[in-house]
């Protein structure tokens, strides 16, 4: 009898993260051969965070997971605003932002803890 390691009712996980690497293997691809130049990412490359934390929310199925998610789309917001330098505020100026982005991702989780529906094992009288 095989063990069933990894069990999705719902695809989206893979479908997310499959066009995400699909999507980055092509545009390294192309950039090694000089169809797609390299200063695009220079600046814009924090929307790569910014995508690994959209795909996550989208395949979050627990309330940890939603608050990882939150926190790495916080993150990558952070990383952002200090690589293309806005509002004048560059790595050096901007750290407090990362600290908000961990703080989101905690509210977030707390949040959605307390809408989670909960199992009847896990209910409390």
């Amino acid at each position: 009898m095989s063990r069933l390691i990894y069990s999705s009712d719902r695809p989206w996980d893979k479908l997310v993260w499959g066009l995400i690497l699909i999507g980055l293997g092509m545009y390294f691809f192309l950039s090694m051969f000089g169809f797609v130049t390299s200063h695009l990412l220079h600046n814009w490359w924090p929307l790569l965070v910014i995508g690994a934390g959209l795909g996550s929310l989208l395949c979050a199925r627990r309330p940890r997971a939603i608050g990882s998610a939150v926190s790495t789309l916080g993150i990558g917001m952070w990383m952002m605003i200090a690589a293309n330098d806005w509002y004048g505020l560059g790595w050096s100026r901007s750290w407090r932002l990362a600290l908000v982005a961990a703080g989101l991702g905690s509210l977030a989780q707390g949040l959605a803890q307390s809408v989670w529906p909960r199992k009847e094992a896990e209910r409390v009288l």
